[in-house]
């Protein structure tokens, strides 16, 4: 819907649409707006993939957000796709999930419950440019008991770890102002986080990208969109008791 509204000019229309099929719940969203090129439609939902952008950058492109709405739903069994008729002619964005039971649960939801419960809450900092990305982390810790603050670039990052004091870091590698590897090096010189637990959450996933995060004094790599149920289990063995971590 965001993306419908982003691309639809005023005067335009949006659709939703909710059908059953079969054992699955169908929800499309269309729109009449600027549409997409039969190359791009065939790899939107690839990490990093940009429509060409407005040269004052005002639209911003088909990035990071709709790899998350991939991720997403494929956690909860479903899919999603995308189809368009060409430039200018609108585009329909189609979630298919799985119609469950109320004692169903999904894999998330379970690994959230289990480290609401099976630890103690933990302080963390989300350090990511983009909005969605940060917002999205925030709101699955925050479901699962932390305390979460949140920061859009590395300068902002490190005064909030003055006064925060977090014990887990999930830090973005491509900041606008400051490399999240030297973030990350910054941070282990602060007395407030010099044990804390660094995570790299990012789009790149080469192994040189992974030894120079680990050079850079980074504990554990994710690459986007972030596996939540690792991440979760992560969060759990960090928040157990010294007991525990030696088991």
């Amino acid at each position: 819907l965001g993306n419908a509204a982003k691309y639809t000019p005023e005067g335009g229309h949006i659709g939703l649409r909710l059908r059953e099929d079969g054992d699955s719940w169908v929800l499309a969203v269309s729109d009449d707006g600027i549409g997409m090129e039969p190359s791009l439609v065939s790899r939107v939902f690839d990490l990093f993939t940009q429509a060409e952008r407005a040269p004052d950058r005002s639209q911003g492109g088909l990035g990071l957000g709709l790899a998350l709405a991939r991720s997403l739903a494929e956690l909860h069994g479903g899919s999603i796709g995308a189809s368009s008729p060409g430039l200018g002619k609108g585009s329909t964005f189609t979630v298919r999930l799985p119609q469950v039971g109320e004692e169903a649960e999904s894999q998330v939801m379970d690994a959230v419950r289990h480290a609401a419960t099976a630890q103690a809450p933990l302080r963390v900092l989300v350090v990511d440019d983009n909005l969605d990305a940060a917002h999205t982390l925030e709101l699955f810790l925050a479901a699962g008991g932390h305390r979460v603050e949140v920061a859009y670039n590395a300068l902002d990052a490190i005064e909030a770890a003055k006064l925060f004091s977090p014990q887990v870091c999930l830090l973005d590698i491509g900041l606008p102002d400051m490399d999240g590897k030297e973030l990350a090096r910054r941070l282990r010189r602060l007395p407030q986080t010099a044990g804390a637990t660094l995570v790299a959450a990012t789009g790149y996933g080469r192994q040189q990208d992974r030894d120079a995060a680990r050079e850079a004094g980074f504990d554990h790599y994710m690459v986007k969109p972030v596996n939540t149920v690792q991440l979760s289990q992560l969060l759990a063995q960090e928040g157990a008791p010294p007991a525990a971590h030696q088991a």
